[in-house]
């Protein structure tokens, strides 16, 4: 009976404890030191007005905020991303190399364990340094938003506005400070970047190249920022709109199964920017279609991993 447990088809527990082992790993790899402070610096110095917001001709308040965000959100964006496909890229190739995984996979655990823990490690890496990025993100936009606050309030009052308007120009700038909208920009982000991950995932179990691995996980996450405006181009009469035949959709379905089209994690991102209401149902489909590529890349790496010798 415990022989049956230890070599069970699929176990939690033993999933917990890669990732545990993993998240271990990847805090003492030097690309986390590097990359981490470079993500923070440039969300922390959104306290100073040294550089983003020079210049004699000022901004709206609305606008400053917006462009807040926008840097701050990119940051973000860019620092899950770039850490998705090089910490996923050096997990197995590192575990072959100092034999970590003969270890593992001679305990018996099953290959599809280790290939989720692993991935979860990552995940949860990417979620705590994101949360990091998230904490300092909100306390400068509250501070920011608190400081454009005090000089509308003082303006208006001087210019003698009544209390309606007053109260309203208020209103709209609480809208680009934090909000829960902000937090799904943040959250789309980080499921971005989990499914970017899961996209390393599966090229580094039949990569014998890191670098080939980061490089192809790198222009899958191109294409898959811009698969849609390329299908639109395409697949779609410039002058007519005409809807593309039964050739072009097969390809275009082919083309969004193989890359997953980013652009839908941009556009929540780009509401969370410009303040307009994003919905719970939008979320949700957001998270169940990057819970969809998440498996669909873990069970092929799990086929692919299953063939290789160790």
């Amino acid at each position: 009976m415990s022989t049956r447990a230890s070599t069970s088809f699929f176990s939690l527990r033993r999933i917990l404890i890669i990732a545990q082992n993993t998240v271990t790993q990847l805090v003492r790899m030097k690309v986390f030191y590097f990359l981490a402070p470079i993500a923070l610096l440039f969300v922390g110095i959104q306290f100073f007005d040294l550089i983003w917001y020079q210049g004699a001709e000022t901004l709206q308040p609305e606008q400053e905020l917006r462009m807040h965000k926008n840097i701050c959100l990119g940051t973000m964006m860019v620092f899950s991303s770039m850490f998705g496909i090089v910490a996923t890229a050096l997990l197995i190739p590192g575990d072959i190399e100092d034999r970590t995984l003969y270890t593992i996979l001679c305990k018996p655990v099953p290959r599809l364990d280790y290939l989720v823990g692993k991935l979860l490690g990552v995940m949860a890496v990417i979620f705590i340094a994101m949360v990091v990025m998230d904490v300092l993100l909100v306390a400068t936009l509250h501070f920011r938003t608190e400081q454009k606050l005090v000089e509308v309030t003082e303006y208006m009052k001087k210019i003698g506005y009544p209390e309606e308007d007053l109260a309203a120009g208020r209103a709209e700038i609480a809208a680009h400070g934090p909000t829960l909208i902000l937090q799904y920009g943040v959250m789309a982000h980080f499921l971005k970047a989990s499914v970017i991950a899961a996209v390393a995932l599966l090229i580094s179990t039949f990569s014998t190249s890191t670098i080939f691995t980061i490089a192809t996980s790198a222009m899958v996450w191109i294409i898959g920022a811009f698969q849609s405006v390329a299908r639109e181009g395409l697949f779609t009469d410039p002058f007519f709109g005409e809807d593309p035949n039964m050739a072009e959709r097969i390809v275009s379905t082919f083309v969004t199964l193989v890359f997953p089209d980013f652009k839908l994690f941009e556009s929540i991102a780009d509401g969370a920017v410009r303040a307009e209401e994003v919905l719970h149902t939008d979320m949700a489909q957001l998270g169940g279609f990057a819970a969809l590529y998440i498996g669909i890349y873990v069970v092929l790496s799990w086929f692919v991993f299953s063939d290789k010798e160790f």
